[in-house]
């Protein structure tokens, strides 16, 4: 299988069998990858002269499915290392040229923090949380957001679980989790001192800290269990943008998990949730049911 990091390493390597046609697209890629990431199949078969079937057949030739599958691949290989937003957004695009490199980059760094994740942490994670009495989610800036809605997801399932952003809040809660209670930390650098220092609290208080963090950090290193990511972009010019998604779909792996495992009482709670809410929707705008039965 194509590996996303040697994509462009796999091409130069490949160039010599390609056709000539396909050669055309190979060297665009090669010279521009980053332009090319925000063309569409016309646009990128008019730069090289060749047509939209070419460019398919030059995606088939180095080991990708299509052009949907091309550009994935060619973003997960640009995304390795580099900040996204400064790589992949300049100055003069235009919105729709915007949105399609944030797309592509959201959609590299989870595909990317997919293959990496460790598994063994998770799971491990995933048993403290649905032994867990109560659960505290903790997080400062983006993280804070993302903390939040870990709370709400394990509360849908009737979890004693609350966010906090403050950090003498955090320490009064803290100490009101008890045995059974879990630490959930999350810090997209792992470097923030608050966080780093209510999680030590919290192991010296004898509770079990999760952190949703970078590996290696101080955060990492005083977590009972570390599910670890690294950053995507530089934390310190741009809004982590790519890595919240991530924190936020490695928080639906885990709450999912916690809901597996909780079973029919987390099923059932979740259902009394939703009929509590259903009286806030409107109904305005809703399908209307047919009075009729087939």
């Amino acid at each position: 299988m194509l590996q996303p990091v040697n994509i462009l390493d796999h091409i130069r390597g490949r160039l010599p069998e390609l056709k000539r046609s396909e050669a055309q697209v190979a060297e665009m890629v090669l010279v521009e990858p980053q332009k090319v990431l925000g063309q569409s199949i016309t646009v990128l078969a008019q730069a090289a002269g060749v047509s939209e079937a070419t460019v398919v057949r030059f995606c088939r030739s180095i080991g990708c499915a299509g052009f949907p599958d091309f550009k994935l691949r060619l973003a997960e290989g640009q995304a390795r290392g580099t900040p996204f937003v400064s790589q992949d957004v300049a100055p003069d695009d235009e919105t729709p040229t915007v949105a399609r490199k944030i797309f592509s980059s959201a959609a590299a760094a989870l595909n990317d923090a997919a293959g990496a994740l460790d598994m063994a942490a998770a799971s491990r994670a995933v048993e403290l949380l649905a032994d867990a009495s109560s659960i505290l989610c903790i997080g400062t800036g983006a993280s804070a957001v993302v903390a939040e809605d870990a709370a709400h997801k394990f509360m849908r399932f009737g979890m004693a679980a609350q966010a906090s952003a403050d950090p003498m809040m955090v320490r009064m809660l803290a100490v009101n989790l008890g045995a059974r209670g879990v630490l959930l930390a999350i810090s997209n650098t792992g470097r923030t001192v608050m966080v780093t220092e209510l999680a030590q609290m919290a192991r010296d208080l004898g509770i079990p800290v999760i952190a949703i963090t970078a590996p290696g950090s101080p955060l990492a290193a005083v977590s009972s269990v570390a599910i670890g990511h690294t950053p995507v972009e530089d934390a310190e010019i741009y809004t982590p943008m790519a890595s919240r998604l991530v924190h936020l779909a490695i928080i639906d792996v885990l709450s999912t998990g916690v809901a597996l495992k909780l079973g029919a009482e987390a099923r059932h709670h979740l259902a009394k949730v939703k009929a509590v809410l259903s009286g806030t929707r409107s109904s305005h705008g809703k399908p209307a049911r047919s009075r009729h039965r087939a």
